[in-house]
């Protein structure tokens, strides 16, 4: 499988393999980030599509990007493969 560009879970670019989370044989992840998939396993296994995008854009006006910006980062979450 070729991997994403980006999460496909939250959207987080996923530019580096310290980027990537892990498969449960402890392989890099082609599809999900370290922050939402970890040994085979999502992190927030409970978690909506409509909770993960606020999650992602208080994280975003968190670390410095404006509301506006992280607003834009969130309106496609939905269309990611785990939400599909």
């Amino acid at each position: 499988m070729k991997p994403y560009k980006k999460c496909q879970s939250c959207g987080m670019p996923l530019k580096k393999v310290e980027d990537r989370g892990t498969e449960r044989n402890l392989d890099i992840s082609p599809m999900y980030c370290r922050h939402c998939f970890r040994e085979g396993e999502f992190t927030q296994q409970q978690i909506t599509v409509d909770e993960m995008k606020v999650f992602v854009k208080d994280k975003c006006i968190e670390i410095g990007v404006p509301a506006f910006l992280s607003g834009m980062f969130v309106r496609n979450i939905h269309k990611l493969e785990r939400w599909k």
